[in-house]
């Protein structure tokens, strides 16, 4: 699924261009541009929640490719108390092997290169959807919007800008569930989903678990990005967005 990455906007009044767009007509927002490296130059502006989304989808494309030629390899590494020397398991296949010593340790030798870039491919996806989505939600915040909260027996209130920088992604979830009137997002199949992302994006950029050795960190991390339907990942989140805003990737 490609998205156009435009950021959309709608038009408080009428607007006189070469033609008239009428109030709320989805419009595109363009800014000017001056770098040292291009000039000045005129760009339209993009949407971060869209943006995020493409990101996603072509790293899950390549990803695809990346799978099917990694798992492609036909060679195995052998540990075996058995079998010492090289020269008794060597040209046997693993089913071979197993059959002289059921307790040998047979492990895939893979593309070590082809596995690093799918990792960091495939790690993309994580962060680029958990950003789409928490992008989805600032965006969807009334710009006017005020929130009175008690923390520790005081009451404040609580500005956009104040709960865009406060809140948690769960925490902006369940009050655009309250702007919305749709509170039961939690029992729509795509939030076990979502759970699922943020918690692997908590794992891959804050890496919390130092009490662990370093394979015990990430076995659990690349069991789940090997294992995983990625494009369901990035369907899921569109399907979270569109609950919200059946409309915002439309138009």
């Amino acid at each position: 699924m490609k998205i156009n990455p435009y950021f959309r906007s709608t038009l408080a009044k009428p607007f006189q261009g070469k033609v008239l767009h009428e109030v709320g007509t989805p419009v595109v927002i363009s800014a000017e541009v001056q770098t040292k490296a291009l000039g000045k130059f005129l760009v339209i502006v993009p949407d971060p929640v869209s943006l995020n989304l493409n990101n996603a989808q072509n790293a899950a494309d390549k990803c695809e490719q990346l799978r099917i030629r990694i798992n492609s390899s036909k060679q195995f590494t052998v540990f075996s108390k058995i079998l010492i020397e090289e020269k008794q398991i060597a040209g046997l296949s693993p089913e071979k092997v197993l059959s002289l010593d059921p307790q040998a340790n047979i492990l895939r030798k893979l593309d070590e290169q082809k596995v690093y870039e799918y990792m960091q491919s495939s790690m993309g996806i994580i962060v680029s959807l958990i950003t789409s989505i928490e992008s989805f939600l600032n965006l969807t915040i009334p710009y006017d919007y005020t929130l009175e909260v008690e923390r520790k027996g005081i009451k404040e209130l609580l500005d956009k800008a104040q709960i865009v920088r406060r809140f948690s992604i769960e925490d902006k979830i369940e009050l655009i569930g309250k702007i919305k009137n749709k509170e039961k997002v939690k029992q729509e199949p795509f939030w076990s989903t979502f759970k699922e992302i943020k918690g692997l994006r908590d794992e891959i950029i804050h890496f919390k678990n130092t009490d662990k050795k370093v394979g015990e960190i990430w076995n659990p991390i690349l069991v789940f990005l090997f294992d995983s339907d990625l494009q369901k990942l990035i369907d899921d989140t569109i399907t979270l967005i569109d609950y919200f805003h059946p409309d915002y990737l439309k138009l």
